[in-house]
């Protein structure tokens, strides 16, 4: 059975503690340097990959580390990827340069089988609602709040699954642990969603460091197993 997971780690080797590397300087380094369409999320003819399968490579950074996901189709090409020992990549609009020098490739096969629970927790803000959900969501009492974060939770991780190209057969339950609205987040224009920190139980394996939720390949709702 081929890997549907290669997870690609980076770290700094030059940045000062006055700095801080953001998930979007990251992708968008990949998307000038390489012209192949899985970094672009877009086939040459112009058609979108992540509408069809999800995005192949969710970039993220924690505690100022890359992690580059890439998932099904894109880990089939990240195992053959020469990915670069050392990266120069520049940071934004302030024209600093930080090195990062590559510190792992590891590949694996995640399959969402059913498992005793274990106990999930984001490390990158998880975007759980929709403009229209969010709207809606504002007007819950707080047992109508937990409950559609459980809901969309459970929702998330079967897609995160589908973008692997797994298809969970059994009922996948959570037990929403924690659950902490923080400060709206600014996508793009005038563009903002309300981020969740949670902490969960599931009965489903769920593999460290994938992304559910929205905004997934810009390093958002990354989820790791906790304890």
């Amino acid at each position: 059975m081929n890997e549907n997971l290669c997870l690609i780690h980076y770290k700094p080797r030059n940045l000062t503690n006055n700095f801080k590397i953001h998930s979007g300087s990251v992708r968008q380094y990949f998307v000038d340097t390489y012209q192949h369409p899985l970094f672009h999320n877009h086939y040459p003819n112009g058609k979108s990959i992540y509408r069809s399968k999800g995005a192949a490579f969710q970039f993220k950074v924690i505690n100022n580390e890359v992690f580059i996901l890439a998932l099904d189709e894109g880990a089939d090409f990240a195992q053959s990827f020469q990915w670069p020992q050392i990266i120069n990549m520049p940071l934004g609009k302030n024209q600093l340069v930080v090195e990062l020098e590559l510190f792992s490739k590891t590949k694996k096969q995640s399959s969402f089988q059913k498992s005793e629970s274990k106990y999930y927790r984001n490390v990158s803000p998880y975007i759980a609602l929709n403009q229209k959900n969010q709207k809606e969501y504002l007007s819950f009492s707080e047992i109508e709040k937990r409950a559609a974060i459980e809901k969309g939770l459970i929702n998330h991780i079967l897609t995160a699954a589908k973008w692997c190209g797994v298809t969970v057969s059994h009922k996948l339950e959570i037990n929403l642990i924690l659950m902490r609205e923080g400060i709206p987040i600014k996508i793009k224009d005038d563009l903002s969603f309300v981020p969740f920190d949670v902490m969960f139980e599931c009965n489903t394996e769920i593999p460290d460091y994938i992304g559910i939720g929205k905004f997934v390949s810009r390093g958002y709702g990354t989820v790791i197993q906790y304890g």
